[in-house]
């Protein structure tokens, strides 16, 4: 990513290198079944196609995920907006309903060790992630958007 632009305190980045099979994680299922009806959209058959000519051992995508034209472990290969940090997500809420918000955050992002990980920028924070804090604000009143530190256009790789 090469360019960053600066919007109400917050980094996005817009340029994005061209997805290649290293972006992938390396304990991340791949598919390579071509005769699945989701395969030209599939990020998993996406990097599954990309796989070094040789390779002995990888995780995959068994045929038991398919359930008719869905798959449960389908992965869009589109980008999508990835939130980096929350250091002042709570900025301007009053201590009490901060304090509260907190530890529903928790529960969003696992725990309260990993809810600072996530905060600290050391975890990317997903799509899904990313909605469950907008309803939360939304739960409790609040208008404004969740404010995030940085945001990225880049592919995701869920885990099941």
């Amino acid at each position: 990513m090469n360019r960053k632009e600066t919007f109400n305190n917050t980094q996005t980045h817009t340029d994005m290198k061209p997805l290649s099979y290293s972006d992938a994680p390396t304990d991340w299922a791949v598919c390579l079944q071509d005769d699945c009806p989701l395969a030209q959209n599939c990020l998993r058959r996406t990097i599954g196609r990309m796989m070094p000519e040789g390779t002995l051992q990888h995780a995959i995508v068994l045929p038991a995920a398919r359930e008719g034209d869905r798959c449960r472990l389908f992965a869009q290969a589109e980008p999508v907006q990835i939130a980096h940090g929350m250091s002042h997500l709570l900025d301007g809420l009053p201590s009490g309903l901060a304090s509260t918000l907190r530890h529903r955050l928790y529960d969003i992002f696992g725990s309260k060790p990993q809810f600072y990980r996530f905060r600290e920028g050391r975890y990317a924070i997903s799509p899904e992630q990313q909605a469950r804090v907008a309803a939360l604000f939304t739960e409790y009143g609040i208008t404004a958007k969740p404010q995030y530190d940085s945001t990225t256009e880049e592919f995701y790789f869920p885990h099941p």
